[in-house]
């Protein structure tokens, strides 16, 4: 979203409607909505060739680099309704490969390989990101968005026929294929009541504090999300400065955090690596505020963007390791994508507000609202913490 935002920004969009823009990205939390569909419907032809989860990824990777063509004809100036359309498609299609990502990535792995799988997937990710950012960034200055969301279409198609030929198709599972038409309560039963309940009942005792910590996690980093590229700009950095610190640079050492945050998983718990990311998100938002002070200054950016961007790797990483614990083998994927929308449909809905909050209090004071919106986190995983230490004492 940063280009796009960037993007809106620069076009005289209010910071107001970016903000509200974000909402866009609940479909990323909604995806639970059709990940049933997505762990059951097996796709003709292509799922006999390729298996259930690669025959999806494949027809979202096309699906996604079809709509960002789409989006390189838009001008937000003239046609908005039509650009929110195709951000949208863009979203449902990347939305529904993650799915498939998140499903196979759980189901190749051991549980003891959660933590280096959250780490080698953050990284890889980030290094995706690492790519699409800089470069859009660097072909908007040098040409136009219309080009450089051109290249990042043709970027997606590249990255589909690789994934196709080198990605293993996990084992199947056999996880009852159910007739929507012909039982539709049993299929809703088994699609969305069947996979909360089983957490629910493995996590009897502390079901409501673990919904409460991933419900809570991503406040604080969700809510300055939207802001943080129209606070670049009316600063007065550059799209050049932009692509280089806050996205080749920052996407560098967030792959440093996300490793970090795999090998404090491994070598501690899943719990220790989720306080200290969630402590160090809230406490580098709290940076933005002092350059919010500083003012265009590339060496305070640069070390803003270092605090800010080890703290998210090693909190997302550790997010992801404890989502992905908390499965089982027979609903991986609707159960990923369930407690995934816990964890982001919250934090959406406070985030796009982030506009009229700037507007009315100024970056400074936003930025320190954000930061103590990472306090629930804190307190949560701090406690599960000192139960986890009691019960090895024990």
């Amino acid at each position: 979203m940063d280009p796009f935002n960037f993007w809106l920004s620069e076009s005289g969009v209010s910071r107001a409607v970016i903000g509200l823009m974000s909402l866009i990205i609940l479909t990323y939390s909604l995806k639970a909505i059709w990940t049933p569909f997505i762990d059951r419907l097996k796709i003709p032809v292509l799922s006999e060739s390729l298996g259930t989860r690669k025959s999806w990824l494949l027809i979202s990777q096309i699906t996604v680099t079809l709509t960002l063509l789409g989006l390189a004809t838009c001008d937000p100036k003239q046609s908005m309704s039509i650009l929110i359309g195709l951000a949208l498609a863009v979203a449902f299609s990347s939305a529904t490969q993650d799915i498939c990502v998140d499903a196979m990535r759980i189901e190749l792995l051991t549980e003891k390989q959660l933590g280096q799988g959250a780490a080698m997937y953050q990284g890889g990710w980030r290094l995706a990101f690492l790519c699409t950012q800089v470069i859009t960034f660097l072909i908007a200055s040098r040409f136009d968005w219309s080009t450089a969301y051109s290249v990042a279409a043709i970027t997606m198609a590249v990255v589909a026929i690789i994934t196709i030929l080198l990605v293993p198709e996990p084992l199947e599972v056999e996880r009852g294929h159910i007739s929507i038409l012909n039982k539709p309560k049993t299929w809703f039963q088994t699609s969305y009541l069947d996979p909360f309940m089983d957490i629910a009942t493995r996590y009897t005792n502390r079901i409501f504090l673990i919904l409460l910590l991933v419900m809570s996690y991503r406040f604080s980093d969700f809510i300055l999300g939207p802001m943080a590229m129209p606070f670049y700009r009316e600063t007065g950095f550059t799209k050049d400065q932009i692509a280089l610190i806050t996205n080749a640079f920052g996407i560098s050492v967030s792959l440093a955090g996300a490793f970090i945050g795999g090998l404090l998983v491994y070598r501690y718990s899943t719990i220790v690596a989720l306080s200290i990311g969630a402590s160090l998100v809230a406490l580098t938002n709290l940076t933005f505020a002092a350059l919010a002070l500083v003012g265009n200054d590339i060496s305070a950016l640069t070390l803003v963007i270092i605090c800010d961007n080890l703290a998210q790797g090693i909190a997302t990483a550790a997010l992801i390791a404890y989502l992905s614990s908390l499965t089982t083998e027979k609903f991986t994927a609707t159960q990923y994508a369930l407690l995934f929308l816990l964890a982001t449909l919250p934090a959406r809905f406070i985030a796009s507000s982030s506009g009229f909050v700037v507007d009315a209090v100024g970056y400074f004071n936003f930025f320190i609202y954000a930061a103590v919106m990472g306090l629930p986190a804190i307190f949560i995983s701090l406690h599960f913490w000192r139960r986890e230490k009691d019960s090895i004492l024990s």
